[in-house]
């Protein structure tokens, strides 16, 4: 959170604060002047918001690396099966759709609320939208690791959270070798699909990462974490 704003600058940090602020505008949104059916729209307005950052946009992103990898795997891969196409992500239990301007509509009912004759600091803190400076640093990089299954075999999957950055640098090795370059991702998760060398039937895998920002790579290397890849 930065020293001047009370809205998060990252996205996991942002649906925090949006789920609160739902929860909080129909007790305090009243006191201050705010109608039930802008309250109601709000709402609506919230849990697209939600539902695209946790949900569409990852699945959607996941997609299109998913697609990237397929057609790079068809055009020069090598293998004896045939290799369906991945099928694209659905969403059955998908928000309505609202119109474009959330942030600067939701923005503005803060601006209103604040100026209310009925607001306080208690409703400020009640509803997330007072200025609180964050001392908080992350120095290196925190991710975790999960082996699933791909559209084109076991891959390694790799959850990690930007704290404000523009990405990470990644590095890998495999059985103890040496540390590989892998990929500057700015989205997460991301997910290594290399296949196992020929004629291996696993591998042992390990990954650090470093902060990527202004296309420079910076800081101290995360902590080692490995997993094994195969049978």
């Amino acid at each position: 959170m930065t020293s001047n704003s009370f809205f998060p600058s990252t996205e996991d940090a942002q649906l925090v604060w949006l789920s609160h602020y739902v929860l909080k505008l129909p007790i305090n949104g009243p006191i201050c002047g705010i109608a039930a059916d802008e309250i109601t729209a709000t709402q609506k307005d919230l849990a697209y918001y939600i539902w695209m950052l946790q949900n569409w946009h990852p699945a959607t992103r996941r997609d299109a690396i998913g697609a990237t990898s397929h057609k790079q795997l068809m055009i020069s891969g090598i293998g004896n099966d045939n290799v369906p196409h991945p099928q694209p992500t659905l969403f059955p239990d998908a928000p309505t759709a609202t119109t474009p301007g959330i942030q600067k509509r939701l923005f503005g009912q803060i601006a209103r609320i604040k100026t209310s004759l009925n607001y306080t600091d208690i409703i400020g803190q009640d509803l997330g939208i007072t200025i609180v400076p964050s001392s908080v640093q992350y120095l290196v990089p925190e991710f975790t690791l999960s082996v699933e299954q791909g559209a084109i075999g076991s891959q390694v999957r790799l959850d990690f959270t930007k704290h404000g950055h523009d990405g990470i640098w990644i590095e890998s090795r495999v059985n103890g070798g040496e540390w590989k370059f892998l990929a500057v991702n700015t989205i997460k998760p991301y997910l290594d699909m290399s296949p196992l060398a020929a004629g291996s039937s696993h591998e042992a895998r390990e990954y650090r990462m470093r902060w990527w920002d202004k296309s420079v790579a910076h800081g101290e290397w995360s902590a080692i974490q490995g997993v094994v890849l195969g049978n």
